[in-house]
């Protein structure tokens, strides 16, 4: 009976483990410092990402997270504003320099470009001057929430 019991956990142990190194693989981060000197308030970085059909799908949605990665400040908060097409959404991370990251933020329907490519914008702000160290989590998926092709392009860090 322990055998069997040792075994069932093993085996449930197992999959765990496998199942969240399958996330891994399919995550995709970038990092930057926002407001290098420290004295602008209104500081923001911009990217592009673009979803695609690599094989599993036509794109839907674009999910993401923020890290904030520095030391705590208190009232500096970090935000991410994911928008595409005619559509936005926010997401902060609520704990100053906690290392965690934040709750997903998911929009639904980016701008359509040829072939079922969808282009989607981050931006990162912050609330009050500051240097901060970030990671932004981004996953571009399919309707049944599938891993779909995942480019992510800077245009901008302040």
């Amino acid at each position: 009976m322990i055998s069997a019991l040792f075994k069932k956990s093993f085996i449930s142990a197992s999959i765990l483990i496998v199942a969240s190194y399958s996330s891994q693989l399919m995550a995709h981060s970038a990092g930057a410092t926002i407001d290098g000197g420290g004295g602008n308030a209104s500081a923001t970085d911009l990217a592009q990402v673009f979803c695609y059909d690599d094989g599993n799908g036509q794109p839907d949605h674009l999910v993401v997270q923020i890290k904030d990665l520095s030391p705590p400040v208190s009232g500096l908060l970090l935000s991410a504003q994911i928008y595409g097409g005619n559509k936005m959404t926010n997401v902060t991370d609520t704990v100053s320099g906690d290392v965690a990251a934040s709750n997903e933020a998911v929009l639904v329907g980016g701008e359509r470009l040829s072939d079922g490519v969808q282009l989607y914008y981050i931006s990162v702000s912050k609330t009050k001057a500051g240097v901060r160290n970030f990671e932004i989590i981004y996953h571009c998926m399919g309707s049944f929430s599938t891993h779909v092709g995942t480019d992510i392009t800077v245009l901008q860090v302040q």
